[in-house]
């Protein structure tokens, strides 16, 4: 059973709009955890004249931000095979 265009079309669709989702989840994310981050220092949560503190601070943002961004770009290249695809259809 050949399935249509029009349906592929509209699964590439729900596809392209559950990877939207999830880096516009990302986003949010790495958003939220700046945001903390600057609220513990204006708050005087963490100390910068300590450098165990500060070294830690320094490596799980920088592995979360580099984490992120990785899944972005991976959800970004995911939308553009995506469109391609959509392209490629005889609608």
């Amino acid at each position: 059973m050949e399935i249509s265009d029009k349906v592929k079309k509209n699964l590439l669709d729900l596809q392209y709009n559950k990877y939207l989702q999830y880096y516009n989840t990302a986003i949010i994310i790495l958003f939220t955890y700046f945001i903390g981050v600057f609220i513990a220092f204006i708050t005087k949560q963490i100390d910068i004249s300590k450098p165990g503190q500060f070294l830690s601070l320094s490596v799980i943002s920088i592995s979360t931000t580099v984490l992120i961004i990785l899944f972005m770009l991976r959800f970004k290249s995911h939308q553009q095979n995506i469109l391609g695809e959509i392209k490629n259809l005889k609608i």
